[in-house]
Formats: structure tokens, sequence, C-alpha cells
């Protein structure tokens, strides 16, 4: 268990596990409440939430379209989002307000985390991530996909300068000119169905980051302040 202000905390208090069909994987996000700075923390992370530390694929996040399967346990330059096959690898991602989006196959041991704020969602990184699973070998439909805590349609306000990059449906005018809010997450789920993933595979959180003080990080809400919350996946 965890200690904070001498509180013991329930597992509920510092992880969300999202749940796939193959229960031959497993998944963890962490949440404010438990501290996760650096490579340090992310290690101390996995090892609470039950993964092996030494197991970490680390990807540099740049809000890119990168995707990279991984083969070996490493940092990966450039890349925001790591896939794999290999049993002794833990894929990772870090983020707060950006979609965390969980890939698990459904019968075979193959799984994989995506990083996508809005800039990688309209520039193609589920695009490059639906190629990067076809280059090596598997189909989209056998995934399921869990998009987790992230910023959601009440809080994530953008100007008219950028709101041409969203699709229609996905973008409500605010009552002060020039504002609008966008669903990141409908605009996300719609295009993984265009490409080719199963609707009924993929299951969207309702928990916005920014809205939930208590209860995560945001960089939106608190700037360069603001924390870090780690997504991770691997075997069982």
């Amino acid at each position: 268990m965890v200690k904070s202000s001498s509180k013991v905390l329930n597992e509920e208090e510092w992880m969300v596990q999202p749940q796939f069909s193959n229960t031959n994987l497993r998944a963890a996000f962490s949440l404010k409440s438990i501290p996760v700075k650096g490579f340090e923390g992310r290690r101390s992370f996995a090892k609470k939430a039950g993964f092996d530390p030494n197991g970490l694929v680390i990807p540099k996040q740049t809000h890119s379209t990168n995707v990279s399967f991984a083969k070996s346990v490493n940092s990966i330059e450039n890349c925001d989002g790591v896939f794999t096959d290999e049993k002794d690898i833990v894929c990772s991602i870090q983020v707060a307000d950006c979609m965390p989006i969980y890939f698990a196959h459904c019968s075979k041991n193959v799984y994989g985390l995506v990083h996508a704020g809005w800039r990688g969602l309209v520039y193609g990184i589920l695009e490059s991530t639906s190629q990067l699973i076809f280059e090596n070998g598997y189909k989209l439909h056998d995934f399921e996909i869990f998009i987790g805590p992230s910023i959601q349609k009440c809080c994530f306000e953008i100007r008219d300068d950028i709101v041409g990059n969203f699709e229609i449906e996905c973008v409500t005018p605010t009552q002060e000119n020039g504002k609008y809010k966008v669903d990141l997450q409908y605009q996300a789920r719609r295009e993984m169905i265009q490409i080719g993933f199963k609707k009924n595979q993929i299951k969207v959180s309702t928990d916005c980051t920014y809205c939930s003080q208590e209860k995560y990080h945001s960089f939106r809400r608190d700037g360069k302040n603001s924390g870090r919350m780690i997504g991770l996946i691997g075997r069982a």
C-alpha cells in the first residue's frame, strides 16, 4: 500500500485499471494522489502497479505522430506511442490533459499505448498507429481500445485560428466571439472507427482532467507547475 500524509490509500485512490478481455494483459493509470515525477517516479509506480520496473519502454514525447514497435527495453527519441509483443516489455507514456489511448489485442499478447494531444490527433497519430499495427502483421479489428482520463469538451477551449483542424461535429461555439469547445474524445473515436477499429471495442473515460482537480494533474489548469499521470500496459 501507499502512504501519503499518514493516510493509507486504497488502490482505487491512486490508480485507474482499464480492463480488457485478454486477461493475459493488464493496464494502469496513475492518479494525482501518488507521486510519479521523473524516471524513478515512473519506476516506483510501475512496481506498485505490479509491473517489472526494469521492463519499461519510455518514449520521449514531442506531440509528434511517431509510434514505434519495441523489441527491447529502452528510451525512444521523438516518439508518442509504443507497442510491443515482447513478454518482458512494459509500454509507458505520461500525460496531463492529453489522451492516453490503450490498445490490447483480444487474443494475442500484443499491446500498446499512444499519447494523443490535439496536435498529434489532427496531424495523424492514429493513422500512424494503424499503419504500425498492419506492418507488424496484426489486424485492427482484433484490438480493444480504451481512451483514458483526459481533458473533455467541457474544458477544452480553442480560438478560431485552429478550429479548422477539427471535424465540425466535434466543435461547439461558445458565447465568446472566436472561441470554441472541442470534443477530442469524439474525434479520436470517430477516426478510429473510420480507420477500421471496431466501434464496440472502443471505450472512453468521461473523466475530465481539468475539472477533477483533486484527482488529476492538468497542464491547462496548472501550467508549467503541473505534474503528470503515467499510463502503463504489459503482461499480467
